[in-house]
């Protein structure tokens, strides 16, 4: 973890099966609710999100329709042997297999998406030819058999309508076919006079109007409720971006974009609880930026901050796999959770060699006996102990950073407040044997 931030992520949101919402979609979202909910029309764009949005709903409902009636129409086979015995070989070829074939091939075309006029046109012809087929049996059939074939069909075509969903003016193309081939075969229905065929077809066509309507308020409602699930989605878009900046805020430092101080007590106290990790192994390492407020003070501000960033990436790019946080002012805190003396060493030397060789200028430094007039950094080890508070391993790092002033800046001190009775002290230690510390003179910020 470089920053601290890795381990403070927000829980990452699941956009897989939102729309992509744009500022001009949401403005029309808003407008179509304000309106009144018979008034609402979409935008060609806005179909075709409520359109791939609907559609599994959609082609789940066609295809259960098709495969119910298809499996209605062959169990009509045995139920016409015995009414109608005679024309059982003329029942099998039409309802036995030609309206299941139908059912079938129109069941292929709803497997995937299509588009509106696909839809609708071929659930226009699966409807037409299902009532022309049952009409030759009808009139086949003759005498009573005649009129209830075709009131049986017309049944089926009028909840279809309301069932399948449709673009409106396809469920009128449905009625309208429907309507015309029960009145074409009821006209030369020989048991009624023409008048009845009329009556009776103006009947079954007002109650198929009426389920025209029925399925249109239903379109209508199922767009508003698309209308509203869009206004929760980017209401709930823009309240998880606040709340993640918000988390931003409080956990990053806005100059450097470290993790900060918060961060670092969240991360501390975590390590502390886990038991699978020894306190041993964790180290602190505090970092303060040498004579900084004299770079302040004659350069300004902008140039401190700017040198705060630099040092900021660089003690960043050092570390690489562990955390490091920004601990107020000038001040940074690195907390390698699982190493190792040696190693916590050449980080903390890393980390010193390479923001001395940035060659940031401080102004504020007068040449003294060979010193570098760029800034350079102090750093403090100390490492935790079962016993110990973290705040205390952090006081000895801290102290530690304290001697590293005093010895001269530019330098890297360890922590050996091991062998204090008191934890709180820290004395100061050399490098490692076969290391070098290096010293270079100046005064105590």
């Amino acid at each position: 973890m470089k920053s601290g931030a890795s381990r403070l992520k927000p829980t990452p949101r699941n956009d897989a099966a939102s729309v992509s919402m744009t500022p001009a979609l949401e403005a029309e979202t808003e407008r179509l609710l304000s309106q009144r909910t018979r008034d609402i029309r979409f935008s060609p764009e806005m179909v075709r999100l409520y359109r791939a949005r609907d559609w599994p709903q959609r082609s789940k409902i066609a295809r259960s329709w098709m495969v119910w009636v298809a499996l209605i129409s062959v169990s009509f086979v045995p139920v016409s042997y015995l009414l109608a015995p005679d024309l059982l070989w003329l029942t099998v070829a039409v309802s036995g297999v030609l309206v299941p074939a139908l059912h079938a091939c129109t069941y292929l075309v709803w497997r995937r998406p299509r588009s509106a006029f696909v839809e609708g046109l071929s659930l226009m012809l699966l409807m037409s030819s299902v009532m022309l087929a049952y009409g030759c049996l009808a009139a086949a059939a003759g005498g009573v058999g005649y009129e209830r074939i075709l009131i049986c069909v017309m049944y089926a075509n009028t909840v279809a309508i309301v069932v399948l969903n449709v673009d409106y003016i396809w469920t009128l193309y449905l009625m309208v076919s429907s309507a015309a081939i029960f009145l074409g075969f009821e006209i030369f229905n020989p048991t009624i006079e023409l008048k009845e065929a009329i009556g009776v077809s103006i009947f079954f066509a007002i109650g198929m109007y009426a389920a025209t309507i029925a399925r249109k308020t239903q379109s209508i409602l199922g767009q508003k409720a698309f209308l509203m699930s869009l206004r929760n989605q980017y209401r709930s878009d823009a309240l998880q971006s606040a709340n993640h900046q918000l988390e931003i805020l409080a956990t990053r430092d806005p100059l450097t974009g470290l993790a900060n101080r918060r961060s670092a007590t969240d991360l501390i106290d975590r390590l502390w609880r886990d038991p699978t990790i020894p306190k041993a192994r964790i180290a602190f390492i505090m970092a303060d930026i040498d004579l900084f407020k004299r770079l302040n003070d004659t350069a300004g501000h902008a140039a401190g901050d700017d040198c705060i960033k630099r040092v900021a990436k660089t003690i960043e790019e050092s570390v690489r796999e562990d955390a490091v946080f920004r601990y107020g002012g000038e001040e940074f805190l690195v907390i390698l959770a699982d190493t190792s003396p040696d190693r916590a060493w050449t980080i903390a030397q890393r980390i010193r060699s390479s923001v001395e060789a940035l060659a940031i200028v401080n102004p504020g430094i007068r040449p003294a006996n060979g010193c570098s007039e760029v800034v350079t950094i102090s750093l403090g080890v100390a490492f935790a102990r079962e016993e110990a508070a973290p705040e205390i391993v952090a006081k000895w790092a801290d102290d530690a950073l304290y001697d590293a002033k005093r010895g001269g800046r530019n330098v890297v001190f360890l922590s050996n407040a091991h062998a204090a009775e008191d934890m709180p002290h820290a004395q100061p230690v050399a490098a490692p044997s076969g290391q070098s510390v290096p010293n270079s003179a100046g005064m105590m910020t």
